[in-house]
């Protein structure tokens, strides 16, 4: 009984001290979107912009390469804040486990480009490069005119 109960707290001593690394990495660059999901899409709606789901894992490899190169480039960052909403989704917790349903995502990372008013308009499925990436979503903005509204003399314009 002793060596149970001795396993189960090294268990729960170690899951709790791995649990630090499951955390997003954080960068000056991109800006996530740190509320819930359901607040997402309305704060999308409110601005006019597009949301990227992020879908990632702290035990993705993959994932966390994206977060430390291509999320940390500040050109990316720039754009990034401009034209979307970008929501990280942790595939390991309970409301991340029923978006990864809703959008059907079986590989991670997944970058899933979502309109609110007509859905999703892209997926990225594994890493890519800061300039690779900004390259596709510009396509992506161009073919379904996705270019958040700009102010400019009390006029509504598209860039």
């Amino acid at each position: 009984m002793k060596k149970i109960i001795a396993f189960l707290i090294l268990t729960m001593a170690f899951t709790g001290f791995s649990s630090f690394n499951s955390l997003p990495v954080k960068t000056d660059n991109v800006e996530f979107y740190t509320g819930s999901y359901d607040n997402l899409i309305r704060e999308a709606k409110k601005q006019k912009k597009a949301i990227i789901l992020d879908f990632w894992a702290a035990w993705c490899g993959p994932c966390q390469k994206l977060d430390k190169e291509t999320f940390t480039n500040k050109e990316l960052g720039n754009y990034l804040k401009d034209n979307f909403l970008i929501y990280k989704v942790d595939i390991d917790t309970f409301d991340g486990m029923e978006i990864v349903d809703r959008f059907a995502i079986d590989v991670f990372p997944t970058l899933l480009v979502f309109d609110p008013k007509s859905g999703q308009v892209g997926k990225f499925k594994g890493f890519y490069p800061a300039g690779y990436l900004q390259k596709e979503l510009e396509k992506i903005q161009a073919t379904h005119n996705l270019f958040p509204p700009n102010s400019k003399d009390g006029l509504v314009v598209n860039r």
